[in-house]
């Protein structure tokens, strides 16, 4: 997995899990920053000492051309259960049943990590 420093290394690696790399893609990129805007709030609710050192709670404008280089500021831990979030929350999209399973495994891998304290 990469370091998951920028918003666009965490689009290619929800790309990655998710299979969509062949354009045009299933999952537009807004859509996915959307995800990852959300997964923040949501990381935000269950571990907010996390985000402590933060005034605001960072967030990803995902109107018009998408800021691929802006740093996500998060600690380095923590940051492979955001992409857990984004393709959990791309697949409860689909209309398959078989994605619904999946989708659900990756959000509650998420919350599963977000609650481990790690040392």
């Amino acid at each position: 997995m990469p370091a998951l420093e920028t918003v666009g290394q965490y689009i290619t690696e929800s790309r990655r899990l998710l299979q969509d790399q062949v354009t045009p893609y299933r999952y537009p990129d807004t859509d996915i920053v959307d995800a990852l805007n959300i997964g923040l709030t949501e990381a935000r609710r269950l571990r907010a000492d996390l985000f402590l050192p933060l005034f605001d709670l960072p967030w990803f404008d995902s109107a018009g051309t998408i800021n691929t280089s802006l740093p996500v500021p998060m600690d380095p831990q923590y940051r492979s259960a955001f992409v857990y979030y984004v393709v959990g929350r791309m697949q409860l999209r689909d209309d398959r049943s078989t994605t619904d399973q999946r989708a659900s495994a990756m959000l509650t891998k998420f919350v599963g990590q977000m609650l481990t304290i790690q040392s």
